[in-house]
């Protein structure tokens, strides 16, 4: 509607019985009001949202504490044999419980998912854990067994 920045008469007499025949007395004039006042109104909209979002407030709930297990398996990127594994439970942000880690080195591929299984069973034991919620992958280096093969000896 590009007649709404006319006057009333202007878009009446270019949409009237003389102009276009577009022209209908019950719709047009709210509908010009309308597109002349959208800005404004909408802003005013906006600022109303936004001042009731200033004023809410968030009522105070408890959350239910959450409890998950990382598994840490120690390995070289590629398709190399897993070093070590070792697993960490966590309640929220705080870490609750260590599995130390275990050489997998001389273990073949079917015996670390054996451990694994095991090792989940006791979780569930435990804490209720079903499942590891994330992997961290370490480099072998990083492994903190006392005495590991990849640490020599200072001294």
């Amino acid at each position: 509607m590009r007649c709404a920045a006319l006057s009333a008469a202007q878009a009446k007499a270019l949409h009237d019985s003389d102009g276009d025949d577009c022209w209908d007395s019950k719709v047009c004039p709210s509908r010009r009001s309308y597109i002349r006042n959208r800005d404004r109104r909408n802003q005013a909209r906006r600022r109303k949202r936004y001042a009731e979002l200033q004023t809410l407030e968030v009522p105070e709930m408890g959350l239910p504490q959450i409890t998950y297990a990382v598994l840490i398996v120690y390995r070289e990127p590629g398709d190399s044999p897993v070093h070590a594994i070792a697993a960490e439970v966590w309640q929220d942000q705080e870490k609750v419980a260590q599995v130390p880690p275990i050489y997998c080195c001389q273990m073949v591929p079917s015996q670390v998912h054996v451990y694994i299984q095991k090792l989940l069973e006791l979780l569930k034991q435990n804490y209720g854990i079903k499942k590891f919620a994330s992997l961290v992958r370490l480099d072998p280096y990083q492994c903190s067994i006392e005495g590991c093969f990849l640490h020599p000896k200072v001294g």
